[in-house]
């Protein structure tokens, strides 16, 4: 019997294939395999298929209190119509997202109206480059503080955050629209809301995550729900 993401991931392949087949195009070569597993290069794009819709992802480079960093930007989620930019940094392969500010789009509207911004100190963890060196079962918890600033108001008080980092997998191909690869698993669990709801920590928040190297994330899945995206269609510029 097929697993819940083996049939998740044979659906979407399947409409993809169609849909090439239909345009006369030949299916997407299979990526290089090599590099870190979450590069950071100016001008990548990732496109994700969600359970109802697609996302549109890009990188672009900044600066971060002096530093070199990059903003994260995707598209609007049809469902809320709510986008976000996102300031990723690296400190020795961990990679981070300090800030985010969210943005209401609305029809007609570019980049659309400020709803929040947010700062997380230290940085909320997204990868890190040294799971890779690790056991499987190896697990972490960084924290990090987070701030919420309303547009035009005064910051609301800091939040002490973390979430567990857990290496499932050092080796898992997956099949999809956009090749066929090699990923780490992690899994990624919020312990915060477990702790402010009174719950256990088995009861928090809990998604899997795919990277594969010099290509950055491939899927994303809630373990809970079983919502997930994957990916179809990806460009990292000379990837590292």
């Amino acid at each position: 019997m097929k697993s819940k993401i083996e049939l998740s991931i044979s659906m979407t392949i399947a409409l993809m294939a169609a849909a090439l087949a239909g345009c006369g195009q030949d299916p997407p070569p299979d990526p290089v395999v090599g590099g870190v597993y979450h590069p950071l290069v100016d001008g990548s794009m990732w496109r994700y298929a969600h359970d109802d819709w697609t996302e549109t992802v890009t990188l672009t480079s900044t600066m971060f209190e002096g530093q070199p960093a990059f903003l994260m930007s995707d598209s609007p989620n049809p469902g809320d119509r709510l986008r976000s930019d996102a300031v990723i940094t690296n400190v020795d392969g961990r990679i981070a997202r300090v800030t985010k500010d969210e943005y209401l789009v609305s029809a007609g509207m570019d980049e659309g109206t400020l709803q929040s911004s947010v700062t997380y100190g230290v940085g909320f963890t997204r990868f890190n480059e040294d799971w890779a060196n690790q056991s499987v079962g190896f697990k972490e918890s960084p924290a990090y503080v987070r701030v919420e600033t309303p547009p035009g108001g005064e910051p609301r008080p800091p939040e002490d955050r973390k979430h567990s980092f857990e290496v499932i997998s050092l080796s898992d191909e997956l099949v999809t629209p956009a090749g066929t690869f090699d990923c780490i698993q992690i899994r990624r669990t919020k312990d915060w809301q477990a702790e402010a709801d009174g719950l256990d920590a088995d009861e928090a928040q809990t998604k899997d995550f795919w990277f594969s190297r010099g290509v950055g994330k491939v899927r994303e899945e809630n373990v809970d729900t079983g919502s997930s995206e994957t990916l179809i269609e990806f460009q990292v510029p000379d990837a590292p």
